[in-house]
């Protein structure tokens, strides 16, 4: 990613974080209304919109595409949760499934003109902070208090430290992954225009850019983003 920042500051254009729509205080504090958080208004209304459109109307034995699509849809979730983390943590799907198309929507909504908030690293730490707070939870639940803190001076007390260090860098990786891959997308798209725009259509070099930058990388973003999820929240259980 820091290679394409440098390439996009020497071809004379800069990329800027969100846009503050509005700001107001309160608590002696500043707080921004940012673009990030609109567009992810936007994409809770679209996913609101489409699970009722899904979600009604069903039959024992579906008769439209649509709950063909919605049963597809369901037992992909189930597979991947199944299959990652075993059934005894389907209790998990709705959040991986979730997750997921949240992810996928936020990535691809480029598409439509508007900024990923996945390009905000605000974003993917919020969504990298619910998995570590998740994971400890889950390493709690099934170890209690002293399996809990056991775990973390395991298999030998002088591990601590590297535990911890290990136990933050989890998040840290995670939202940082997502954002770079994001961003490093939005400057290698610019770069591409910017380079090629004057030999060909100018529409033609952005849809060319968005099948990869846009569609197949945000696609296989958000997968990892949730397998990781996944695997985490599954790898914390006490023994």
């Amino acid at each position: 990613m820091s290679t394409a920042l440098l390439m996009a500051a020497d071809a004379g254009f800069t990329i800027q974080g969100p846009l503050v729509v509005a700001s107001w205080e309160m608590f002696g504090m500043t707080w921004n209304l940012t673009e990030s958080v609109i567009v992810q208004w936007i994409v809770i209304v679209l996913l609101a919109v489409l699970f009722i459109v899904l979600g009604s109307g069903l039959k024992v034995v579906p008769t439209t595409r649509r709950q063909a699509l919605a049963e597809l849809l369901v037992t992909f979730v189930i597979d991947m949760v199944d299959g990652s983390m075993g059934e005894k943590y389907k209790s998990y799907r709705p959040y991986v499934g979730m997750l997921i198309i949240y992810v996928v929507v936020c990535n691809l909504i480029g598409l439509l003109g508007l900024r990923s908030p996945t390009a905000d690293v605000s974003v993917t730490a919020t969504l990298a902070i619910i998995t570590f707070v998740m994971t400890q939870y889950n390493r709690a639940k099934t170890g209690g208090v002293k399996g809990y803190f056991k775990a973390f001076v395991d298999p030998m007390p002088f591990m601590l430290p590297s535990n911890i260090i290990g136990e933050i860098s989890n998040p840290v990786s995670m939202a940082l992954r997502l954002f770079g891959n994001m961003v490093a997308g939005m400057v290698i798209g610019g770069l591409i225009y910017f380079a090629l725009g004057s030999f060909m259509p100018p529409v033609v070099i952005p849809a060319i850019a968005s099948l990869y930058f846009d569609i197949f990388s945000g696609v296989i973003q958000a997968y990892i983003f949730t397998m990781l999820t996944m695997s985490y929240i599954s790898n914390a259980e006490c023994e």
